[in-house]
């Protein structure tokens, strides 16, 4: 993970990453060596890979040839946060829609056996570790965008999730570290052909296979474009449904038909696709002050090697003599 740590016109000590963790760690498990056990034969593939992952992360932030230097402060600092799924995190969508993930394999077990190591790391590393019953790791996002905006903060959030771009204001950053690709606000619609708030509706319209939500057939994301940069919202275009008959391009009247016949599907997938931004988190991550001073044990029981720990060693390192403010 190296996105640009300058980038915008918001000061860099004012910004907050925010990491979809899940996201890192199933990558980090995809790309593991599947063979790689700890001393008492646990694998630890994922938990090598997500290590690497912040410690890029966090060279990026604090790389002492940015200019003016990044540094951790207990009130003005970068705000940096791992966020999780809970356990059983899809009850909310699951409640609405029962077949939402449904047809997605139960993860592999040497992979689950990870994610508690991969928490405690982040959390050696200094890193403020959040997840919320019922929920996502996309809502415990969304809420803390809300939350960090409020303190005037610029967020970057860390995923390969093309959802997670609904959150994203004006000094806002996705970040896909996978492909390697920054998103600002303006180049969302470039992108996607929406803009930021349009795509929980876009996605409501197209459908999306990945979490199973249904959409409305034979509507992909061009005409689901098209429909929204002329009425804004799904609420403008069942509003206006007779003018989508003469709107301009091939099938706009079968699209109409579509779209009449199916906008109880449509209305249930706007639920699903909806990020939630008011989970009743009980902190407000305060901003990093270093790693703790048992991360290196954890790395070496992990069986990262003494390179990257010499670099680990080099990060800003907390001292429980510092103060800490939110």
């Amino acid at each position: 993970m190296s996105e640009p740590t300058l980038s915008g016109s918001s000061p860099a000590m004012s910004r907050a990453w925010l990491i979809d963790s899940h996201a890192q760690i199933w990558r980090a498990w995809h790309g593991a060596d599947k063979t790689r056990v700890d001393a008492d034969g646990q694998p630890v593939g994922a938990v090598l890979g997500f290590a690497d992952a912040l410690l890029t992360l966090l060279e990026s932030v604090f790389d002492q040839n940015i200019q003016p230097p990044v540094a951790p402060h207990a009130e003005h600092g970068p705000v940096i946060v791992c966020t999780f799924d809970a356990p059983c995190n899809r009850s909310f969508r699951q409640a609405i829609y029962p077949a939402y993930k449904a047809h997605r394999p139960p993860a592999p077990a040497e992979l689950t056996a990870q994610l508690p190591r991969c928490r405690a790391l982040a959390e050696a590393a200094g890193l403020c570790a959040i997840d919320h019953p019922g929920y996502e790791a996309d809502d415990v996002i969304g809420t803390l965008v809300q939350r960090l905006r409020k303190r005037n903060r610029a967020v970057t959030i860390i995923t390969g999730d093309k959802d997670l771009a609904q959150l994203l204001g004006p000094d806002d950053r996705w970040f896909n570290p996978m492909r390697q690709k920054v998103l600002a606000y303006g180049d969302v619609e470039r992108h996607f052909g929406v803009k930021p708030q349009q795509i929980a509706d876009w996605l409501a319209l197209t459908g999306d296979t990945a979490d199973n939500i249904p959409g409305v057939p034979g509507i992909g994301p061009r005409i689901a474009g098209n429909l929204l940069k002329k009425h804004g919202t799904i609420d403008g275009i069942y509003a206006n449904l007779a003018a989508v008959y003469g709107m301009k391009f091939r099938g706009a009247p079968r699209v109409q038909k579509l779209l009449a016949e199916n906008e109880p599907l449509v209305r249930l997938s706007r639920q699903l696709t909806g990020i939630v931004c008011d989970l009743p988190l009980n902190l407000t991550p305060s901003p990093w002050l270093g790693i703790g001073e048992n991360l290196p044990q954890l790395l070496r029981a992990a069986g990262v090697d003494e390179y990257r720990i010499a670099r680990w060693a080099r990060l800003p390192r907390f001292e429980k003599s510092q103060s800490v403010a939110a």
